[in-house]
């Protein structure tokens, strides 16, 4: 340690290190690095993302001479979770004056990475510095600078940074005000952004950001990369096709989004008194922020960048604007369709009826212009046309072809969840299987597949398990084999997989069908209703989720009683949210599962259920803590000046926790599919609600679900009864779904051996 090391301008240095199934002699050799540091580290954070590395990092920081915290997580986490829970212990464990540095498992750091950043910081008073590196892979340099490698531009504003992050978390080291302003990290559903882009723009709009155009760590690149360097520009869909409407619309929206919740959390910070932000570096947000902007100021920004020979900034910039323009222009035109002209329209009838008392007849169009005419191919419901084309080849592997709605993490909810495990459950039985989204383009097929992998390690399939991505809006043609196999899970792919196996001539005339639910009751009488009442009579095999919904369809004479049909229980860890430690409340938490747009989730009814409630028990707003959950909606106005909190969707990582938190839960389900919160909530300790449905009775599966007709009035009482009743015994947490069915790896056996057969033959009852 130097003199000044050892005076009073020494600040001790925390590493947060996120760990995962990593390879052991990379970690040994980044420790290793880590000791070697001219400036000494103080105190190594080491989260333990895969639950098991533990022995493997003790074992390496044996003689390091740090301070070793382990942060083992309820659950396997990812990079963006592991690093806001490491933050958060280096928080607690750390001196007042301490410095923070990211670190990542598997990258070599130079030996005066660290103090040449504290230099930097102290020079400049900036709140975070980060610096170059240089890119290695299999003990090669590929790259002398990763700055120059990706192109970066001078540029480490907010602005700037909302368009394309320059700061790689493994080169930083930044202030404690940056670690304490940035902790609890945005919420997001999948990884959108990383922790590194967050970061920085905390420190950008406090005391700024300062960069060292020198390479101080070895970026490791290997086939586990979580990201990984990039060169240069990155491709983008073909101009105008909805998938690149969406990707620039994405884009767009998790800049607004981080820009919201950074100016957010600076309000928050001021408010506590834990820092001050820069008034003209938060202004840099400001195009992001305004609701009624035209897009002029980020196009202006974009002409500049283009100007100054920065094609890949300015064109991203100018994007932005372009959106932000189009959103301005489609909702003016929203609103001169919803109520402009309608509004005009009315105003001339009135008029009309007070002189000369008659209604004129309707404007002829000019003879040079062409009648409007409907086309009887407007009517054809645009999910069941295949935008695809389909190929036999002989070279084609066998394999099953699972047909989903979406592939974007943020849009896979419980039904298309559950036929990826499927999907997953049959890979690792040996399928080759192919997963194709029929409507909504992949939005980042990198960002798919690290969550469908993400999955499958959940699952227990580790690196086992392969899989196929299609893009079936954006891809022109699948290759298939003459017996493949096709699995819908949707009532609209149960058409176009009868199309598929009929144009491609398959040899397999039976699909397999999903089925999660009655789907013509999520229609009024209609084509919808008929569509997919019309899917039921094709030819394909059964595989119900839950004997419930299987019994259902047979008493509408959909399926044959005893006939061949599969049938599996809801894919809920009972054991997982039976484990979980209660959290305490101040007061009793009631929890609304809502989602105003579902109409099956009977989100009227739930809230004035809990209002009658409310109000006959005569409970204060002191006395209890409402919530809702599963979409975001605004926040419920009751009586007696109660309000309902709208939280919207639980990242899955926050899920757990945040149900062992649930005293009272409320979810509802107008059809003969259970559906998973009732059940998780009541696994987890909460006593909950939910409704009957024909022969649906979730109480029969644990004592701490209450089932009642989805009346207000019966609703209401038994929400009387369970705030009566009290806590949850551990007994009462105990829920049996072998009732519902078999397991679904039980299911997914006999699955996989009758689409293995050669010739299709009938499943047996199940």
């Amino acid at each position: 340690m130097t003199d000044k090391q050892s005076g009073s301008d020494f600040s001790p240095v925390t590493v947060v290190m996120a760990i995962y199934n990593p390879t052991p002699a990379h970690l040994t050799e980044q420790l290793q690095s880590l000791r070697e540091q001219t400036y000494p580290i103080a105190r190594l954070v080491a989260v333990i993302a895969d639950r098991s590395s533990v022995a493997l990092v003790r074992d390496a920081t044996a003689d390091a001479g740090w301070s070793v915290d382990y942060v083992v997580p309820e659950n396997e986490t990812s990079s963006y979770r592991s690093f806001e829970l490491g933050l958060k212990r280096a928080l607690e464990v750390s001196a007042p004056n301490a410095l923070f540095s990211l670190c990542d498992q598997d990258d070599v750091w130079h030996p005066d990475k660290i103090e040449k950043s504290v230099t930097e910081l102290a020079r400049t008073g900036a709140s975070l510095v980060h610096t170059d590196a240089r890119v290695i892979k299999d003990g090669s340099v590929t790259a002398g600078s990763l700055f120059k490698q990706e192109k970066r531009v001078n540029d480490d504003g907010a602005r700037a940074l909302l368009r394309r992050n320059s700061v790689t978390g493994m080169t930083t080291l930044f202030t404690r005000e940056v670690a304490q302003a940035s902790v609890p990290f945005p919420a997001q559903s999948a990884m959108f952004f990383h922790h590194d882009l967050w970061l920085a723009l905390i420190a950008a709009v406090l005391r700024g950001i300062t960069r060292l155009k020198i390479p101080l760590v070895d970026y490791r690149q290997h086939d586990a990369n979580v990201v990984g360097a990039v060169g240069g520009a990155q491709s983008t869909p073909g101009l105008f096709t909805r998938a690149w409407v969406r990707h620039w619309l994405g884009s767009y929206s998790i800049a607004v989004y981080l820009a919201k919740c950074v100016y957010l959390r600076m309000q928050d910070v001021e408010a506590a008194g834990t820092g001050q932000p820069d008034t003209g570096r938060l202004a840099g947000l400001s195009p992001y922020l305004s609701p009624h902007a035209l897009g002029e100021r980020l196009m202006w920004d974009g002409l500049k960048w283009m100007l100054r020979g920065c094609r890949g900034h300015g064109r991203q910039s100018a994007m932005f604007g372009l959106v932000q323009g189009a959103r301005m222009t489609w909702s003016l035109w929203e609103c001169l369709k919803s109520g402009t002209l309608q509004s005009l329209a009315a105003f001339d009838a009135k008029a009309f009826a007070q002189a000369p008392g008659a209604q004129p007849g309707t404007l002829e169009p000019p003879p040079n212009r062409v009648v409007d005419t409907w086309h009887a191919r407007s009517f054809c419901d645009e999910r069941t046309r295949r935008k695809f084309a389909v190929k036999v080849s002989r070279r084609a592997p066998l394999r099953t072809v699972v047909l989903v709605p979406s592939l974007n993490p943020a849009e896979v909810f419980a039904g298309i969840a559950t036929a990826i495990d499927i999907g997953l459950e049959l890979a690792a039985r040996g399928h080759k299987v192919v997963f194709v989204a029929t409507d909504l383009p992949i939005a980042s097929k990198a960002r798919t597949e690290s969550f469908i992998e993400g999955r499958a390690r959940m699952k227990g399939a580790g690196g086992s398990v392969e899989f196929e991505l299609f893009c079936g809006t954006t891809q022109s043609e699948l290759s298939l084999s003459s017996e493949d196999r096709i699995v819908a899970t949707a009532w609209w792919s149960a058409h176009l997989a009868q199309a598929i196996i009929r144009d491609a001539g398959l040899i397999h005339q039976k699909f397999v069908y999903l089925i999660q639910d009655f789907e013509p009751g999520f229609y009024a009488w209609g084509p919808e209703y008929a569509n997919a009442q019309a899917s039921y009579f094709l030819d394909y095999i059964p595989v119900f989720n839950t004997t419930i919904l299987r019994d259902y369809f047979r008493s509408l004479g959909l399926v044959e009683p005893g006939g061949a049909a599969f049938s599996f229980q809801p894919a809920i860890d009972i054991p997982r949210y039976a484990g979980l430690s209660r959290e305490t409340n101040k007061v009793p938490r009631l929890v609304l599962y809502g989602r105003p747009e579902v109409a099956r989730n009977l989100f009227p009814v739930g809230v004035q259920a809990i209002d009658t409630f409310l109000d006959q028990n005569a409970i204060k707003p002191s006395q209890i803590d409402l919530l809702s959950v599963g979409l975001k909606h605004p926040d419920v106005c009751l009586s007696g000046g109660h309000r309902v909190r709208s939280l919207g969707k639980i990242p899955w990582e926050d899920y757990p926790k945040f149900l062992s938190s649930i005293d009272i839960g409320v979810s509802l389900m107008l059809s003969p599919h259970p559906s998973h919160p009732p059940i998780e909530m009541a696994a987890a300790g909460a006593r909950v609600i939910t409704n009957s449905f024909g022969t649906k009775d979730l109480s029969a599966l644990g004592a701490g679900i209450l089932s009642a007709e989805p009346t207000v009035k019966d609703l209401a009482r038994a929400v009387t009864a369970a705030w009566k009743m009290g806590a949850v015994s551990a007994g009462d947490r105990s829920v049996d779904l072998r009732s519902l069915g078999r397991p679904i790896s039980e299911m997914v056996d006999d699955l996989s051996v009758w689409i293995g057969r050669n010739e299709p033959e009938m499943a047996k009852a199940s």
